[in-house]
């Protein structure tokens, strides 16, 4: 079989029109100016500190008297750990390379506030500028001793007075004895209480202390013990030994490049997921419109095919541009700005080496091609949008099961299953990216490539031909049946 001859003139120009087709809709620039929009909006809300979540109002009665109090500043000991890891977090950017080590040694051996103080040493004065903020849940007196009437406030029947205006009580946590100390939270946001979170660690931390103190033990021992345990250390033996004891040692910069395959994995799914979808609405709506005859009368079956993918290639890529524009951004800034470190900057490096780079836009393409041709030719088949839906579940559903080699290339790169799915052309687009960080033998992306750039064609050229059969003849899905009951099984059809 030839493949057949495609004049690039008229593919130019179908595939033009296909692009501007979309790109000319409103709904295409909207959705292509929404990740800068709500990028924006982000780097605003982050920038004033706007926190748009509601002020909750709590309270405690305690029968007991023994655990209320002690819940509350368990809240506010938590609320001043999470600013002070936040300080320090954000503190450390504004310190050299050389520091920012020294002072993540000094927290992990002396804690958070000789953290500060050492923040202090050599950005003078900065701790004492941070303002403590508003902690969005707010610990008030009880407004009544009776439960009923508490129960009312957290109805909304009654109000809370604070600052000279009506605020409702979001709710109330009841501890009293009962045979044993027992604990209710009353609220109607009962989906997600932060008062039941809270109460549950303190009364499991109480746990823990009661009984290391029946063994003449404290908490501070057993936490100091606990960090001081041996902790395993990982070690990389392919990784170039410098000589030192952490030379080859696996660290967060090692792991990164399996978490950018698996990004640019899950790209590819997008890209051949969506731009396929398009191909098949796009043939649908020519067949249902009398177009594609009109188009048959000076365009060849293969001018339409690839007219038709590389308009939706070029659309799809539009579409993407700006998560791409965001993407590349931000590998410029680790790279060449140092934001996240010098080791995240050599992983990135490292991640994004000529083979990777290659056999993902080679991987990407055929891909593409793959699963479009497929989509084209179900397209054609279709009579109804019913009918492309019936027709596309099971692509959707074999799409959908070849993205679940990501995890597993994450986390065991060296799986046969991962191998296997590399060559077998549903998933190999998906398996082979995943598959580069761990660096597989070269052989095998190009054998890989290979196979699936043979079965794309003999895709486009079965495309061409169940084209042809849906388009000219005007056979659809019932067509195709008959002809597999006629051809295949040998029985007569009505």
């Amino acid at each position: 079989m030839n493949f057949p001859a495609i004049n690039l003139r008229r593919t130019y120009l179908i595939a033009r029109r296909d692009y501007l087709g979309y790109v000319k809709t409103w709904g295409f620039w909207i959705s292509f100016f929404m990740p800068f929009i709500f990028g924006a909006l982000g780097f605003f809300f982050a920038a004033a500190d706007i926190d748009i979540s509601p002020t909750r109002y709590e309270t405690v009665i305690d029968e007991t008297g023994k655990h209320g109090q002690a819940i509350i500043a368990l809240y506010n000991d938590e609320i001043r750990d999470e600013v002070d890891e936040a300080l320090i977090k954000g503190m450390s950017l504004m310190l050299s390379d050389e520091q920012s080590k020294e002072l993540e040694v000094i927290v992990e051996k002396d804690g958070v506030e000789a953290g500060k103080v050492y923040i202090d040493q050599k950005l003078p004065g900065m701790t004492k500028n941070i303002e403590n903020p508003q902690s969005k849940m707010i610990f008030v007196d009880p407004p009544a001793t009776d439960i009923q009437t508490l129960k009312s406030y957290v109805s909304g029947d009654k109000m809370l007075t604070i600052d000279g205006e009506e605020t409702k009580l979001n709710g109330f946590l009841h501890i009293y004895e009962d045979d044993g100390v027992q604990a209710e939270y009353w609220s109607p946001n009962f989906n997600n209480p932060p008062v039941v979170s809270l109460a549950d660690r303190y009364f499991r931390r109480k746990a823990q202390n009661d009984y290391l103190e029946a063994a003449g033990l404290n908490r501070e021992d057993y936490l100091a013990l606990r960090d001081d345990a041996l902790k395993v250390k990982s070690f990389d033996p392919t990784k170039v030994d410098t000589g030192d004891e952490g030379g080859q040692a696996v660290t967060n910069a090692d792991k990164l490049p399996y978490l950018i395959a698996a990004i640019l994995s899950g790209i590819l799914w997008l890209t051949v997921f969506s731009g396929a979808y398009m191909l098949l609405t796009s043939m649908l709506e020519e067949k249902l419109n009398k177009l594609m005859e009109m188009m048959l009368a000076s365009t060849r079956f293969s001018e339409i095919i690839f007219g038709k993918l590389l308009g939706v290639a070029a659309l799809t890529i539009t579409a993407m541009l700006p998560y791409i524009l965001i993407g590349l951004a931000s590998i410029f800034a680790i790279i060449f700005m140092g934001i996240g470190g010098p080791e995240t900057s050599a992983a990135i490096q490292k991640t994004f080496t000529v083979k990777m780079i290659s056999f993902f836009f080679i991987f990407l393409i055929l891909g593409y091609i793959f699963y479009g041709a497929f989509f084209i030719a179900l397209g054609a088949l279709a009579e109804s949008m019913q009918d492309a839906q019936t027709l596309t579940t099971p692509i959707m559903l074999v799409l959908t099961a070849c993205i679940l080699v990501v995890p597993l290339g994450m986390e065991s790169p060296d799986s046969p299953i991962l191998t296997f799915a590399s060559w077998f052309p549903l998933s190999a687009p998906f398996a082979a990216i995943v598959r580069l960080p761990s660096d597989p033998p070269l052989w095998e992306l190009c054998l890989s490539a290979a196979f699936l750039a043979l079965i794309s064609v003999g895709v486009i050229m079965l495309a061409e031909r169940i084209f042809r059969y849906g388009v000219l003849s005007g056979a659809g899905v019932k067509g195709a049946t008959d002809w597999f009951k006629r051809t295949i099984l040998r029985r007569k059809t009505v």
